[in-house]
């Protein structure tokens, strides 16, 4: 495998292990994709813009700490990386909303890192390309 289709198969890893937290209502798991190193930022739907890692933190503090997490479906997520930065575009099914999201990651010595999650209402997202396109984790 080059080195290009392995940091992109690392970067989607590392895009699934963000809704996987997500979905699980998993702190730890959401503090640890977020980069430590250097300044980071979030828009969730409707929010105004998060510009710092504690300001983000305390978002997902909020959202993960509710009685019962958003129901999260990802599909169609694709990945371009240019050295040590990546962006994700995938769509989200969020209740009965779809979602267009960007993340963007760094490479860090631990791994790939969230600086950069935006999520807005999308009109006609498309269907996941195959069956397949949609990982089973999200249903």
């Amino acid at each position: 495998m080059t080195r290009d289709l392995a940091d992109t198969a690392a970067v989607l890893f590392a895009n699934e292990a963000f809704y996987l937290a997500f979905r699980t209502q998993d702190m730890t798991a959401m503090d640890a994709m977020w980069s430590s190193r250097t300044s980071v930022a979030c828009i969730h739907p409707g929010w105004q813009a998060l510009r710092s890692r504690e300001e983000v933190m305390a978002s997902w503090e909020g959202i993960l700490g509710a009685e019962q997490a958003p129901d999260i479906a990802i599909h169609s997520a694709r990945a371009v990386v240019t050295g040590d930065c990546a962006i994700v575009i995938c769509y989200e099914r969020v209740e009965e909303a779809d979602l267009a999201a960007t993340n963007v990651f760094i490479r860090e010595i631990e791994g790939w890192k969230l600086v950069h999650h935006q999520a807005g209402i999308c009109q006609d997202s498309p269907q996941p390309e195959n069956p397949d396109d949609e990982s089973p984790v999200f249903q």
